[in-house]
Formats: C-alpha cells, structure tokens, sequence
C-alpha cells in the first residue's frame, strides 16, 4: 500500500526496543492486512512509540524471534551467531544471511510432505510448464523446452564456465557483487575482469560501457544485482547484449532476487528477465540461472533451481554437462517448485508489500532523524546497502539526539566490527570486494529494522 510521508507520525525514534519478538513466533494469519489498515489510517503508533502504523500494515508476516532463542534455533542465520561472532552482545540483532523471516506457504509444505509420504523410489518430473506458466503470468515468453533443472544457481554458474570456457579465459563481473559468483571464477582458473556501474542523469542504473572487455569469454551478471539492488535500464541491457553478442561473449545470469523488485517508489513489480524485450535472436546468447527457493524463502528444501537456455546447442551442451555431474534439481525441490508456482501468487504479493514497506521505512528513518547518509537499496531485492566508511553526518545533531529517548548522541557506527560490537550483523562488504559496507537483511519485522538503525547511529 502506498504510504504519504507527509501524513506519517512525527516520532520515528521512540524507546530501545530491547523487548523486540518477546511474543514468539506469530503467522500471518493472526492478523490481516484489513485490519491492520484500520488502525493505520487512524495514525495509530505502536506500544513503544517507535514506528508509525503505517508501515505496520503486514508487521504479521514476519516472524519474531527473540536473541535468546538463537542457540536454539535450526536456521542458521541465528544458530550461527555465536560461534561466529563471539564479541557481538547477547541481544545481537541477525540480519546477515539472505533469507526472509517468514515461514512458507503452509500449502506448499503440506504438498512436499504428502509426496514424501507417497512416492518412493526413483522419480521423474518435468517442471519447464510450470516454469512457462510462471512467466506468462509476468508478460515473459519462456518455452517449456528451454528449461534445464539444476540443482543451485551456483552449481549452474559453475557449470556453464567449466564448459564454455577454458583456463585463463576472461570472465566479466560487475563490482560490487555476490561473493560466491567471483569464486566460481577464480576456483575455474579464470580471469576476473570487473565492469563498473553508475547511475545516469534520469536516475537509471547503467554500465560504464568503456569497462568492458571485449576479449572476454563469459559475462556473469547476477541481476538484480546482490548486494546493491541495482536493475540495469533497458536500453543498457540491450547494449550488453549486442556487445556480448558482436564478440562471441556468453552471458550467464543469476536472476534469484528478480521477484522482488521496486522500479517505482517501492511498489513492487517483478523483474522481467534480463533482455527479454530483445528479440529471439539477439536473446540466444544468455543462460538464464534463478530458483523458486529466494522468492518463497524455500531454501530448507531447497526449492529447485533452473537455467532457461534458448539455443538448442547451448541448452545441449549445458545439460549434459549437468547431467554428467548428477547436479539436477532433486524430485523433492521441483514438487516444491511446482506447488509455489501454482499456489503461491497471493502469498508472495503480500511478502512484497511488505518487503515494498520496509523500504519506504528506511527512507523515512533517515528523512525522520536528519541524517545524510550514503546508502542505496537499488530496485530490487531486500537489503540495505550502507558506506560505513563515508562519514554519516546528522543535519540537526541536538534536535535529533533528543528524540532518542535511550540514544544519548549522534555517533554513527564506521566498521564492519563496530557495528558487530553494537549488536548488529550484517554482511561484511569485503564479501562484495566492497571493504567499508555493510549489507543489512530488511526481510525482518519493522519494528527489527529501526531498532537496528538506532543502534548503528546512535549511542
């Protein structure tokens, strides 16, 4: 739902919210959206005073987990925080590894178990007409035939540069990005060649064409980019493509988050695939990689993972290197896919309008508080990306200090290790070769959000 900043509560600030998911694990059920409207409309702010209510519309989406429940806990976003972050506080809020705090679709989880209980031995499944059908619905031609199963974006990425591409070969990445896709780079004997991106004067994200490489083998673009959300314009993306395609260069593409995107003003709207407005001919050139298990937070299963390759040599070729590897999607992933597709549309709307209004909540949070900061969230995806290193400036530091009623001063955090000492994990931006960021996890209830931000400005 829309949110007018010029009709939202004054105080954003309100109390530490030390006692924050106390109340244990709650569904979405408990409380629909209709009524949390009502209460919104009325300008109604929660107990502690911290966040208007309307950013609280789909708070019951998330699941609350409290700190002291982290030992305990199977995920490992929580369970691990101990071990690997002896130093951080005993109320340390996780907001590092890229899932969401929501349970699955119930109706998802009852379709796995029924088949576990039901089917034994060796399975067969198809799963390219769910696929197909899946991006009908998002306007998105895909032939059923072009979908290849894997069982992980990575392994695909993996993959498809141990066939196409020899040792010492250059591979084309943009910078920052996902850590683990420059592995598959490196751990292949390749050469990394880093393509920058910048922002052009209507605001659009575009790449510094005169970056690129043209003796380069391969392009792998994870887009949505991870960790900035960054969404290449459409005339970039066709220009990418016709210089790949002019120099014989394969784009392989980790499309994972593109069901999260914001192009405008945090509303969502999914992203379509990368080049899809081109034409047929111009498209054979790319390997699509994504998975069913980021959008309906699957990764338990996992859900399955897939290519869509249209060139039948490629998706040959592609396949049997796949096959020979035994790395296909497992039976149980692509049941898990295929209940998603068919059954979770409604469900993932509501996860993106919260996902949509937990972003307009970070804006509002800086605008609230006074404070200049360099951030983005791009248009796509669900982290805050924050330059720790780039010193936060607060326009009003006095006024907005006394807004806090348990924050004494304006004192941003300005390392990955101040922010862990504050109680506060993120993803160290040195896993993006961006030393000085720190990536935050906003698929989190609200309430999680601002008192994670109080905690990294203030002290």
């Amino acid at each position: 739902m829309p949110c007018s900043m010029d009709s939202l509560g004054k105080d954003i600030s309100g109390t530490e919210i030390s006692d924050l998911n106390s109340s244990g694990t709650e569904s979405c059920s408990k409380n629909s959206p209709d009524s949390a409207l009502a209460g919104a409309k009325a300008g109604a702010m929660t107990e502690a005073g911290a966040v208007p209510a309307e950013f609280l519309i789909y708070q019951d989406v998330w699941e609350r987990v409290h700190p002291h429940e982290y030992d305990v806990s199977s995920r490992f976003k929580f369970s691990a925080v101990s071990s690997r972050y002896p130093k951080a506080p005993a109320d340390t809020i996780a907001m590092w590894i890229a899932d969401m705090d929501t349970k699955p679709l119930p109706e998802i989880s009852a379709y796995v178990a029924d088949t576990v209980q039901n089917a034994y031995g060796y399975q067969d499944s198809d799963m390219g007409e769910a696929v197909q059908r899946w991006f009908e619905a998002q306007q998105c031609s895909v032939s059923s035939g072009s979908v290849v199963s894997v069982a992980s974006v990575i392994s695909a990425v993996d993959v498809a540069l141990k066939t196409f591409c020899v040792s010492g070969d250059e591979v084309m990445v943009l910078t920052p990005t996902y850590g683990p896709l420059v592995d598959c780079i490196n751990n292949n004997s390749l050469k990394v060649h880093a393509v920058n991106t910048k922002r052009d004067e209507n605001g659009d994200d575009t790449i510094d064409l005169s970056s690129l490489s043209k003796n380069a083998t391969a392009f792998v673009l994870c887009h949505p980019n991870n960790p900035t959300g960054q969404v290449l314009s459409a005339s970039c993306q066709s220009e990418l493509i016709q210089f790949c395609n002019e120099h014989g260069i394969l784009i392989i593409t980790d499309e994972i988050h593109s069901e999260f995107g914001f192009l405008s003003n945090d509303e969502p709207l999914p992203i379509p695939l990368f080049g899809s407005h081109c034409d047929a001919v111009a498209q054979k050139g790319i390997i699509h990689t994504s998975s069913v298990s980021k959008a309906f937070n699957l990764a338990a299963i996992p859900g399955a993972s897939y290519a869509i390759i249209e060139d039948p040599v490629i998706r040959a070729k592609f396949s049997t290197a796949i096959a020979s590897r035994h790395l296909e999607a497992s039976y149980l992933s692509q049941v898990a896919l295929k209940a998603a597709y068919s059954l979770g549309h409604t469900w993932l709307d509501n996860i993106r309008k919260a996902l949509g209004l937990n972003r307009k909540l970070v804006h509002f949070y800086f605008r609230q508080q006074n404070i200049n900061c360099e951030y983005t969230m791009g248009k796509a995806g669900y982290f805050l990306w924050l330059n720790l290193s780039k010193t936060a400036t607060c326009i009003d530091e006095k006024a907005s200090a006394s807004k806090m009623s348990q924050k004494s001063v304006f004192n941003p955090a300005s390392t990955f290790d101040s922010c862990v000492s504050r109680g506060v994990i993120g993803s160290d931006g040195n896993q993006f070769n961006a030393p000085g960021w720190i990536r935050l996890n906003l698929a989190c209830h609200p309430l999680q959000i601002v008192n994670a931000l109080d905690r990294l400005f203030f002290r």
